[in-house]
């Protein structure tokens, strides 16, 4: 096993201070989260954790965010099931901070999987703007869209294209996002993390990917847009290096400020190379100087000289969505008494024969684009009828008037989101699809029948919960 000392020596000439860099690395990472203000007000949120023994402390530089120490199971209470709160390390919360979404905008998440800076996009541009997040691996998909979901986005169009060649319209959006695959050294700090150092051989397999990447988001960027190109490593070869050979005449790297955080300046030369001078307004977080991960972050203004893109997708195919009639959306209404003339809010897509999605008007997707989800699936056509969705009930719960399960303890509750069964007599409910609340909590979607209700909530949620 390589120590750290080993691994980081190349880097300690970069660092202020080589031993607290060093020490940091030794030290375990505090939990961060925010909460998610379509959900739950801060102190709600708040006041559930600390009655759980967990006690948040703001983080001052972005609003809304906060940190625990010794929290070892984040992601098993009742408010990260019902989408109250999202967790993200904290020094990753400055992609989006340097992006600077405004209300309406439109913006590319150019490999958005897990979907946090996505959620923190979406958030800020507002239930009129729209957020396009593409993401490469197939087998990561399923969790962008989770996030998503869970956190109620409906302006989110999902996309399975290589970022390289993603056949987005070029020129037309107004910030595009590039959270690079990178070497990831900047994460050992995070529970369970282990370094092992990148063969050289992979690290200029990662920098070629990181440089076509970014080409690709400054020609999608509209003139005067904006790019902002993140790395969870320490590495220059994948940082500056990558700035240096593919800005060209197309975009600068321009100088940012995000209150209440140290950082360093990009590095202006590397092993004897010298990079373009603008790559020093680039930050470079140490673990050391705010107690996090180590985050690379450039804010790069797009030029109006012409980038011609490669827009070539590489699958022949592409999952089809449809306008959907409204079977779907007035069983669902009739289900749960929902009002048919609230629907007339949203815009409704159908996926094949069994799968309905829901999505604000303004969302669809575009032609020979891989989509992957466009909105928020609403129900799904089964032997039984429409099966709504957990997160479509979590969404429109406020909303939802009939067919309501309230549990009535702890006890029951923990059966419902380990996935298990139960005896329970609901008095006035037709036997079929109900919502499943607790307490203030929308939890998801159960089958009630014959004196027993059943949690369909999908198996990636069933938890065990504190």
């Amino acid at each position: 096993m390589v120590s750290l000392e080993e691994a980081f020596a190349q880097y300690l000439p970069l660092v202020d201070d080589p031993s607290a860099f060093l020490q940091a690395l030794r030290s375990p990472l505090p939990v961060s989260f925010w909460v998610n203000p379509l959900k739950a007000q801060p102190e709600t949120c708040l006041g559930y954790l600390r009655g759980l023994g967990v006690f948040p402390e703001p983080v001052g530089w972005f609003p809304g965010a906060y940190r625990v120490h010794g929290w070892s199971r984040p992601g098993a209470t009742l408010p990260f099931l019902a989408g109250w709160y999202y967790v993200q390390e904290e020094i990753a919360l400055t992609a989006v901070a340097a992006l600077a979404p405004q209300a309406g905008e439109k913006i590319v998440d150019l490999c958005a999987s897990p979907g946090g800076k996505t959620a923190q996009i979406a958030l800020r541009v507002g239930p009129e703007g729209v957020v396009v997040a593409n993401e490469a691996q197939m087998d990561r998909l399923s969790g962008l869209r989770a996030t998503i979901d869970r956190l109620g986005l409906l302006h989110v169009l999902v996309t399975w294209e290589d970022g390289r060649f993603a056949p987005l319209p070029e020129g037309v959006w107004d910030r595009v996002l590039l959270d690079a695959p990178c070497s990831g050294e900047g994460t050992v700090r995070k529970p369970g993390g282990v370094f092992r150092p990148a063969p050289e051989g992979f690290r200029r397999q990662l920098q070629a990917l990181q440089k076509k990447l970014l080409q690709r988001a400054l020609a999608l960027t509209k003139p005067g847009g904006l790019v902002v190109y993140s790395t969870c490593t320490f590495s220059p070869e994948e940082n500056e290096a990558v700035l240096d050979a593919a800005l060209g005449d197309w975009g600068f790297v321009e100088p940012f400020h995000l209150p209440g955080l140290l950082a360093a300046p990009g590095v202006a030369t590397w092993q004897g190379k010298s990079f373009r001078e603008d790559v020093v307004h680039a930050k470079r977080f140490w673990p050391h100087l705010n107690n996090t991960g180590g985050f690379f972050v450039a804010r790069i203004r797009r030029t109006d000289i012409p980038l011609s893109g490669d827009g070539r997708s590489h699958r022949k195919t592409t999952p089809y969505f449809r306008p959907a009639g409204w079977d779907a959306v007035d069983a669902f209404a009739l289900r749960f008494g929902v009002q048919p003339e609230f629907f007339k809010h949203f815009r409704f897509w159908q996926r094949g024969n069994r799968l309905f999605w829901v999505a604000l008007p303004h969302l669809q997707p575009f032609p020979g684009v891989g989509v992957e989800g466009l909105g928020m699936p609403l129900v799904q056509r089964t032997h039984r009828g429409f099966k709504p969705k957990t997160f479509a009930l979590q969404y429109f719960a406020p909303w939802i008037q009939n067919s309501v399960v309230e549990l009535p303890d702890q006890k029951a509750c923990w059966r419902f989101v380990s996935g298990q069964s139960q005896n329970f007599l609901a008095a006035g409910i037709t036997p079929g699809y109900v919502l499943v609340r607790f307490g203030p909590f929308a939890l998801g979607c159960g089958l009630y029948a014959r004196g027993q209700l059943h949690s369909l909530l999908p198996k990636a949620l069933q938890m065990q919960v504190d």
